[in-house]
């Protein structure tokens, strides 16, 4: 897979790629606990903004974009050249990527088991609930009843948090979601998608 960073990426990281190597590491070790502890792993997001003269915000919002550049680098399984590459489109040049590569490559196991972990983080589907809503009758109805409906949807986390989403969607919106869930249904049990997924649980 071929390693593509994205423009909103470049920009998150365009700050990080104008230090030093040695700066540059910190932000990568931080990145790692990041992945490690999750996004509450805030320590040194102060004292670096003081030094950098920014917002906490935006050491956060480094520090995640660094994140996901060492998880997709992780999951395309890189050459060394073709890793480089990708660190050099994100803006890092001399001993700055090549500091990144040799962190990549110290970290590489650890790294792809994170990600592989983080993938298994989301809130997934628990249950459904649905109502149709059509007026029947009214002196001021001239034209044909548009059906409603209200769903509440809820998910749930994998330490067991459930949250509960509502909304309202007409019948269109409702076919349009019903063919994008078969069509992603379809894709989940193609060949290629199977072939995919015993090549994720063997590694």
């Amino acid at each position: 897979m071929d390693l593509v960073p994205t423009a909103d990426l470049r920009q998150d990281v365009q700050t990080l790629t104008t230090l030093d190597d040695g700066a540059v590491m910190q932000f990568a070790s931080i990145a790692l606990e990041i992945l490690r502890k999750g996004p509450t792993a805030t320590k040194g997001f102060t004292s670096a903004a003081k030094k950098l003269g920014t917002s906490v915000d935006s050491i956060q919002t480094m520090c995640k974009a660094l994140c996901h550049a060492l998880l997709e680098a992780a999951r395309s399984e890189p050459s060394e050249a073709a890793l480089g590459e990708y660190f050099h489109e994100l803006g890092f040049t001399g001993d700055s990527r090549q500091a990144l590569v040799q962190f990549y490559a110290d970290n590489h196991k650890e790294i792809r088991e994170l990600g592989l972990a983080t993938n298994l983080e989301y809130a997934h589907y628990k249950s459904i609930e649905w109502r149709l809503d059509v007026q029947v009758a009214s002196r001021s109805l001239r034209r044909e009843a548009t059906p409603s409906f209200l769903l509440n949807v809820v998910t749930e986390t994998p330490d067991g948090k459930q949250e509960s989403c509502t909304f309202e969607a007409d019948y269109e919106t409702m076919l349009n979601w019903h063919q994008q869930a078969e069509q992603a249904l379809k894709a989940a049990t193609s060949t290629d998608t199977r072939r995919l997924m015993r090549h994720v649980r063997i590694h």
